[in-house]
């Protein structure tokens, strides 16, 4: 992944209910984890979304190296793509105990959704200007 402009990094420790019966982290549990990471990041920029917010329109992500417990997930968020009403945050994931190492790359698409109409509606400009910023 090339250089993105950095939008929030946040630490998340690897519970013990999180590994499979591989003795590593479940794979749907890495999309918890990025989708903590955004509440995290949406948190710390005040949003609140009450008629008016993100949904999810699509996640991948790609698993590099594999995650055991005990361990402390870094998850940093990245600016990607934005649109109208759409942006893309893509997302690199570490651990505190092998910081140099990549275990995992991918991003989240979200749309910006007027919730009663269901419809779309512009990315509100606080967050059009994060992105900007790269």
């Amino acid at each position: 992944m090339p250089e993105k402009h950095l939008l929030f990094t946040t630490r998340i420790p690897v519970r013990w209910g999180d590994m499979d019966s591989r003795q590593h982290v479940n794979n749907i549990i890495y999309f918890q984890y990025m989708e903590e990471a955004r509440i995290r990041w949406f948190d710390s920029l005040g949003l609140e979304f009450r008629d008016v917010g993100p949904l999810v329109l699509q996640n991948q992500h790609t698993y590099l190296r594999a995650v055991e417990h005990p361990a402390t997930v870094i998850v940093e968020l990245y600016a990607g793509a934005i649109g109208r009403s759409s942006l893309v945050v893509e997302h690199r994931m570490s651990i505190v105990e092998d910081p140099g190492t990549l275990y995992g790359e991918g991003h989240c698409k979200l749309v910006w959704v007027d919730y009663p109409s269901n419809r779309s509606v512009s990315v509100p400009d606080s967050v059009r200007a994060l992105f900007a910023e790269g």
